[in-house]
C-alpha cells in the first residue's frame, strides 16, 4: 500500500490517516537531493529526518503548543527550527528562502480571515520555481456542509486563479463528498480525538475525517 515509503520513516507504523499523509506528502518530497526544505509547523517532524540526510531542512514552528502542537522545542538531528509563525510576513523568514515548502495538518488551523496572508507568506518566502504541498484535514460526508464545501472552494481557488501559482497534479472535483475510496481515520483514533478535540464529536457522527493534498509550484 505505501509503495515501500513507510520504511523510509521510522517509527510511524500506525494505521490512521496521518501515516497516510506522511507518506503523500514524503512521496513528492524523496527523491529531492540539495535542497532548501522548509515544513511548517513540524513540531516533532516525522518526515523532516528522512529529508535532512540529503536536503537542507527547517522547521518553522513557535513550539507555543498550539493545536495539540509540542508546547517545548523539539529538536531534530540536521534540522535548523525558525521560531515563527507563516502568514506573519516576519523578516527572520527571508523572501525566496526555500525550494520547498510543506505541511501536514496545519493549513486547516488558519482561520479563513487569515488564510490569504498565510498563503502569501507562503509564496514570498519560496523560490521562483519552488514547489509547496499541504496535506489539509477536512470532514467530508455524502452531503458537506456549507462550511467545508466553501472551505474546499477556498482552497481549489487558491491555486487555480492565480497567475504566480502552477497546480502540481490534477485539480479535485469543485463539489467535495466522501467516497468510499477515500483515505479515513480508523474508529479507534476517532474514539482518541473524542478526548482531544469534543467539540467535533456531532460533526464525526455524520462525516469522514479525510485529507486534502494541495501541490503548486511558484511561477
Amino acid at each position: 500500500m505505501d509503495a515501500g515509503l513507510l520504511s523510509e520513516i521510522p517509527g510511524k507504523l500506525s494505521f490512521q490517516l496521518k501515516t497516510m499523509q506522511d507518506l503523500a506528502v514524503y512521496s513528492h518530497l524523496r527523491d529531492f537531493r540539495d535542497m532548501s526544505i522548509a515544513e511548517i509547523g513540524g513540531g516533532d517532524s516525522r518526515i523532516l529526518p528522512q529529508l535532512a540526510k540529503t536536503n537542507r531542512c527547517f522547521n518553522i514552528e513557535p513550539f507555543e503548543g498550539a493545536d495539540n502542537g509540542p508546547k517545548g522545542e523539539v529538536r531534530i538531528t540536521g534540522v535548523e527550527n525558525i521560531r515563527t509563525t507563516v502568514g506573519r510576513f516576519d523578516p527572520i523568514l527571508k523572501d525566496a528562502s526555500f525550494d520547498v515548502v510543506f505541511s501536514v495538518s496545519v493549513v486547516e488551523h488558519v482561520a479563513d480571515p487569515e488564510f490569504s496572508a498565510f498563503l502569501e507568506d507562503n509564496i514570498r518566502i519560496l523560490k521562483p520555481g519552488g514547489v509547496m504541498y499541504h496535506a489539509i484535514d477536512m470532514y467530508l460526508s455524502d452531503s458537506p456542509t456549507d462550511f467545508w464545501r466553501d472551505r474546499f472552494e477556498m482552497y481549489r481557488k487558491a491555486v487555480t486563479e492565480r497567475d504566480d501559482l502552477l497546480p502540481v497534479g490534477a485539480i479535485g472535483a469543485s463539489q467535495p463528498a466522501f467516497t468510499p475510496d477515500m483515505a479515513s481515520n480508523p474508529d479507534h483514533i476517532m474514539y482518541g480525538w473524542k478526548t482531544i478535540s469534543p467539540s467535533l464529536n456531532d460533526l464525526r457522527q455524520i462525516a469522514q475525517s479525510v485529507s486534502l493534498l494541495i501541490g503548486v509550484r511558484r511561477c
